[in-house]
């Protein structure tokens, strides 16, 4: 195609020639189809005529089950400097990697960028590649996330899976014509050129085209292509006509695209998914399924054999209840003669085993069978044998987790490298500390710029199995513990994990009310030893003082018997 007589853009040149690659690879095509046969939409691929067709969609227990192993880990963040020594400095760096491993899972969730990876491996798994975009909110002044479909981005290389090595990437949008005029006014642009800025009717390569053909208003592609120069980032952005930005450097040294590929193919950017390699399987399923339900409709019930010539309303043996006339005198004898059944005839069990094989074997090579997906019951087997066994089969799926994580450490380094690119006034933070009370509080903190630029941290991404068949284990174990008497039941309800089919929560409103009970017992115990403290003091200065009243008694009898003692020594000496 040739565009020196067009008034086209250059990024719209490139866009191009990423689109006639894509057209001629067929990816529009398998997207809608892929997607179609994981939300059941097969009917139409099963070309049976006018007849009702069965559709038993296989594909997606197994992408929900492969879906389901992948995501049933907990992520987190965690940055670390890449030199240790005893050092000040290097002390430092580790404590300001904390604050920013905190950072980036506080981003997390506040971008809710743990569903929008989710949804990343779904699209991965239904259809090949899933993808990641990042950029910086001048208004939040902090990170931003998108999901972008696959049929909207567009590599300058298709045959590298590696993001960085890119010559180019463009992401293409689909906005409102008046929002982006509005947008080229804000940055100074021509109106002569504005004025180019017109709707399109570029929606075919759009994942589900069939529903956005139909525009509530005026929409147009807007383009955004980032390319390297001398190790920077730069990025340009345009319409078909205009552009609206040109060359503006990010100061990021990485691209803030990051994808995942379900299944790596070799010189492929785009890899392969879990449905595309099934759907012949589904087809020939949901054939043998409806073959079988004409076979059951046609003949597998009775059918009625009349003689016309004594009844004159013979569709009636067709409804119940309805009355059957005669004709011609014929009596009630005349008609059980000329009437009579088809028995129905036997279906042979071929096409039900060569259904059930087909199913069963593609869920087993898809490794989404029965054992795998645990369909056992957990009140005959202990959950660390349901893990063990689940485990097992599950290793197929081994690469899928590894491709996750390095997914998850690439999104990481976006945004390492989009702080150091966009705090250069410094990054502000929050800092755990410990106030007058003991307590940990979180207090602002100022990341000085020349300081984030040497942290340079080697990046690790944590990861914590959550299955419910883990929790179980995991409580399984925890109760052996308590119930040998190695932990007490506070230490068992504290190590209980969150969520845990043991109600954690009720066991700690439990122990809270029975600490407040005994504080007041203690309570009311010190109580009682007080007065009953007060009680024996009275009662000792009671006695003190009637043994105090006795002495002083005794010794007034003392005196007067030596008063009178005395007096009669005198009477006598006279």
């Amino acid at each position: 195609m040739k565009y020196e007589d067009e008034n086209v853009t250059s990024v719209w040149k490139d866009f191009e020639k990423g689109r006639m690659y894509n057209r001629m690879k067929n990816l529009y095509r398998d997207t809608e189809q892929n997607y179609d046969y994981y939300y059941g939409n097969q009917a139409k691929y099963l070309n049976i005529g006018k007849e009702t067709p069965v559709v038993l969609n296989i594909i997606k227990s197994i992408v929900k089950y492969k879906l389901g192993v992948v995501n049933s880990n907990a992520y987190a963040i965690v940055y670390n400097p890449n030199f240790y020594d005893a050092t000040t400095e290097t002390e430092l760096l580790k404590e300001l990697c904390k604050v920013l491993s905190r950072h980036a899972n506080k981003v997390w969730e506040l971008q809710q960028v743990g569903s929008k990876i989710k949804e990343v491996m779904k699209d991965a798994c239904i259809n090949d590649e899933g993808i990641l975009h990042s950029y910086f909110d001048i208004e939040k002044q902090e990170i931003a996330t998108e999901v972008i479909d696959k049929n909207n981005v567009y590599y300058g290389n298709e045959n590298d899976s590696d993001i960085q090595n890119q010559p180019y990437i463009i992401i293409s949008y689909r906005k409102p014509v008046t929002q982006v005029r509005e947008e080229a006014e804000r940055l100074g642009i021509d109106k002569e050129k504005i004025e180019l800025i017109t709707s399109d009717g570029e929606t075919l390569e759009q994942a589900g085209y069939s529903s956005t053909t139909d525009e509530v208003n005026p929409m147009c592609l807007v383009l955004l292509k980032y390319y390297k120069e001398n190790g920077k980032v730069f990025y340009t952005r345009a319409v078909k006509s205009v552009e609206l930005e040109v060359k503006q450097e990010t100061g990021e040294t990485l691209y803030p695209v990051c994808h995942m590929c379900w299944e790596k193919v070799k010189g492929s950017s785009r890899g392969v998914g879990a449905v595309r390699n099934v759907i012949t399987n589904q087809i020939e399923i949901n054939k043998i399924a409806t073959r079988r339900a004409l076979s059951v409709k046609l003949s597998a019930f009775p059918k009625p054999i009349v003689n016309e010539d004594f009844i004159s309303n013979p569709s009636a043996l067709e409804t119940v209840g309805s009355p059957i006339k005669l004709k011609g005198g014929a009596s009630i004898e005349d008609v059980r003669k000329q009437v009579g059944y088809l028995n129905p005839a036997s279906m042979s069990l071929d096409a039900k085993n060569l259904q059930d094989d087909i199913q069963l074997n593609t869920k087993d090579l898809e490794g989404a069978g029965d054992v795998a997906t645990g369909s056992v019951d957990p009140t005959q087997a202990s959950g660390k044998a349901i893990l063990a066994v689940q485990q097992a089969t599950q290793q197929p799926l081994n690469e899928q987790v590894d491709t996750y994580k390095t997914f998850i450490e690439d999104l990481a380094r976006i945004y390492f490298d989009m702080w150091k690119a966009y705090k250069v006034d410094g990054m502000q933070v929050l800092m755990e500390q410990k106030n007058e009370a003991g307590e940990i509080i979180e207090v602002p903190y100022q990341i000085p710029y020349e300081v984030l630029k040497r942290i340079e941290p080697y990046i690790r991404v944590d990861i914590t199995p959550k299955s419910p068949y883990d929790r179980y284990a995991e409580e399984q174990s925890l109760e052996n513990l308590f119930m040998s008497d190695k932990i007490t039941f506070e230490e068992y309800v504290e190590a209980l994990p969150e969520g845990s089919v043991m109600p954690k929560d009720v066991l700690q409103k439990i122990l809270e009310k029975r600490k407040e009970n005994q504080e007041k017992l203690t309570q009311m115990q010190m109580q009682a030893d007080q007065i009953n403290s007060a009680l024996n003091q009275v009662m000792q200065e009671e006695t003190n003082t009637s043994n105090d009243i006795e002495t002083i008694a005794n010794q007034g009898e003392m005196i007067n018997s030596n008063m009178m003692g005395g007096s009669q020594n005198e009477v006598s000496s006279m």
